[in-house]
Parts: structure tokens; sequence; C-alpha cells
């Protein structure tokens, strides 16, 4: 926690420093201003927790010390937004006279006021409860709130294939932010009621993905960050139905295109250039990879799961492929575009020779749950292949591997749960 204590009286700032430090705070997040002009500065330069600002204060240095200019000061903070905020104000005075002349603004101002001076001792006892009382909201903070949090990136038919196969308790939509539209409620998993949050994107995408997840993970601080769903794979190492459990993924398209140099006789000779291959020239992209990987416990958890796959294959009603799908552990690439190109394969090879998967949202929610400062969370994404990445989309099976996938998740976090 970083705190700010402004006040023009140096022997009323240094006990209130004392005090702070004695409580276990560093001193190198305790600064000090000695005026309004100084307090704005600070607050600009970094984000404070605590501002302790004393009621009577010169506007700049030489100024005269006036309540107003502090009262000035909050409501630019407060109401104004023109100065950054920090998360809780305490106002200060050694005065019982300037206390309650201002007593009024304060209250609608800052948390409470304290009566700081040598010899009154009340003040500690109300600032050591406040920094107890802090310490517990960061803890809180620091702790999980709900059990599982599951992103889909289609309403239809992910979401709606993992909910009929979860069948959880769910209480009515609501909204987060702008644009994520999610639901909370519970599942029983072997007789625990386990809390749970269902959410799916505005929009596909690794940039929806990310921002869906980081503010997902700051609202619910779930335990298990999970994503199901269908994605494409690799002909030369998935069949349609196939479960991939992604081990790790990156931004396949993150790099840099550069000049191949010359193209092929035939594609030189060509009378009508529609393109740069056609004018003698390749594009190659350089590769900037930026892995990120899945939980290991969580993979280790799914890949448990590999006998019960025909069981839950037999048990679906509905389109389904004649074969029994495998799970494969593998990297699975995430990028913006759609892919359906044999062309496109000598750039995933370059990449890495044993990727299995392509989606469009895997890598945006490992890159938040990486990224995520709060509890501890662990993130895997688990689908199931619809089309193969090198030929024609269909959509004849995803129903079916919605609910294969959503199936293999639910087992993942039950055995999750049971260790």
């Amino acid at each position: 926690m970083r705190f700010l204590i402004v006040d023009d009286d140096p022997q009323k700032l240094q006990l209130v420093r004392n005090f702070l430090v004695e409580q276990d705070i560093d001193t190198n997040d305790i600064l000090q201003a000695e005026h309004a002009a100084g307090a704005r500065i600070a607050l600009a330069n970094g984000s404070v927790d605590v501002l302790l600002i004393d009621v009577l204060l010169p506007a700049r240095r030489g100024a005269p010390a006036l309540g107003q200019n502090c009262v000035e000061l909050l409501r630019q903070i407060m109401e104004d937004g023109t100065t950054p905020a920090p998360r809780h104000i305490l106002g200060m005075t050694a005065s019982a006279e300037t206390r309650a002349e201002f007593e009024a603004d304060f209250q609608s101002l800052v948390t409470r006021v304290l009566h700081i001076a040598p010899g009154e001792h009340r003040w500690k006892q109300d600032l050591g409860g406040f920094l107890v009382y802090l310490r517990h909201v960061t803890a809180a903070r620091e702790s999980n709130d709900f059990d599982i949090c599951v992103l889909n990136a289609l309403r239809a038919p992910e979401l709606s294939g993992l909910l009929a196969a979860w069948q959880p308790r769910l209480g009515a939509e609501q909204l987060l932010g702008r644009n994520i539209v999610y639901q909370t409620g519970t599942l029983a998993l072997d007789g625990v009621e386990r809390r749970l949050v269902c959410a799916h994107l505005a929009q596909m995408g690794p940039i929806a993905s990310t921002h869906a997840a980081t503010a997902l993970l700051c609202e619910f601080r779930p335990r298990i960050l999970l994503m199901t769903g269908i994605c494409g794979g690799f002909a030369d190492h998935v069949n349609i139905g196939d479960i991939v459990l992604a081990e790790k993924s990156w931004d396949w398209q993150a790099g840099k295109w550069k000049d191949g140099g010359a193209a092929p006789a035939e594609a030189q000779a060509s009378d009508a250039p529609t393109d740069a291959t056609d004018r003698g020239f390749q594009a190659r992209l350089e590769t900037a990879l930026d892995q990120r990987d899945a939980s290991s416990e969580l993979v280790a958890d799914a890949r448990a799961l590999d006998g019960s796959i025909t069981a839950i294959h037999e048990a679906y009603r509905g389109a389904k492929p004649e074969k029994v799908p495998k799970l494969v552990v593998g990297p699975m690439v995430t990028g913006s575009s759609v892919v359906a190109s044999t062309d496109i394969h000598t750039l995933f090879r370059e990449q890495h020779r044993k990727m299995v998967g392509v989606d469009m949202e895997c890598y945006g929610l490992y890159y938040a749950a990486e990224q995520h400062g709060g509890s501890p969370v662990k993130a895997i994404c688990i689908k199931s292949v619809s089309d193969l990445a090198d030929r024609v989309k269909g959509d004849d099976f995803q129903a079916y591997c919605s609910h294969m996938s959503a199936m293999v998740g639910l087992e993942t976090v039950r055995g999750y749960f049971r260790r």
C-alpha cells in the first residue's frame, strides 16, 4: 500500500510517518507533500492507496494555509476528476476548532478526520484500525471468490452446448462492462456446490478474448478459468471430433512480414501479374513467438480422461462422426483470421511441427491468466475439432464438438476439485 501525507507542519508530518513505519509500512511507500500543488504532482506521478491530508493547506510553497485550498483539491479529485484519485482519503488536523469548522465539507469528501497532535492518542487507534481493515481488503482481493469461470467464444453452439451438458443453476443474464454477457450460479460436483460464472464473447478474436478474460478475472477472481468449444485442426495430427488439450498457445500472425526473394520462374513469366508473388517476389513471415502455457495440473487432469471419451461419445444423441474421437495434447495457436488454406500449413510447420489446433481465442485467455495480478488462477482451453484448417469450413458437427469439449471440461474440473 502506498501512502501520501500532505501537511505543512513538519512535526505532524513526521508524527504520522513514524506511526506508519511502526505499523510495518515500507518507508518507500510513504510519500510526502507540503502543499496542494505538491499533492497534485505526487498523485499524478503514481497510484496512491491512502491520502492523509491536512485540513489547513497552503496552495503552494510560501502561501498561507487555508481550509479552502484543501477542499478545492479534494473536489478536483472526487467531483471533477481532474486530479488522479487515491483509493481512500483521510483528513487530518491538530486543531479541534479547525476540525469543527470544516467538518461538514470533509464528511462528503473524506472517510474521516483525525485529530493529530502531540499528546493525542485516539488518532493512532483510528488509523491503526483503518490499516487493519485495508489489509483485510487486500487479502480478500488476493483470494478466490468463484470456483469456476467458463468463457466461450460463441453463444451457440458453444455456450448453449456447455449449459446443456453441465446443467448448472444460473441466475439471469447480466452485463459486465459494455459487452460481456454473463450469468452466475452454482454447479454440483460430487455433492459440493461450486460457485460458477459463465460468459461468452460479444465478438470472436484474440483481442476480445483477452479483454473479456481480464475483466472476468478481476471481477470474479475464479480458481479455474476454462474455455471450451470448437476449433480447427490439422489433418496430419487430428480428425474431426478429436479433443484438443491446448498445453500452450501463441499468436501465429505475430511477427514481421519480409521479402522472401524471387518467386519461381513460372510465376515470373506470367503475363498478368496480380500480386507480389506474380510480380516476382514472395512475402515471408518472420515469426515472433510469445508462448503462453495452460495449467499443467489441469492438463494432467484432462489427460486422465482418455478412457472416458468412448462413453461420452456413445451417450451423445445427435449427428456425430462414426469414429470415436481421441484426446490430443499439443499447441493450439490463435489468430484473428479464419484458416482454410493448405498454403498456410507451410507457415504453421515453420513455427511448430507438432501444432494440432488453431482457434481465435486461446492465446488471449492464457495471456490474461498469466498477467493477472490478483488471486491465483489456473487456465485451460479444451476444444473439439469441428473442421480441418486446410479445407473448406463445415458445421456438420459443431453441436457435437461443443458437447464433447464441454463434457471433457466438466470432468477435468471435477478431477481437479477431487484432489
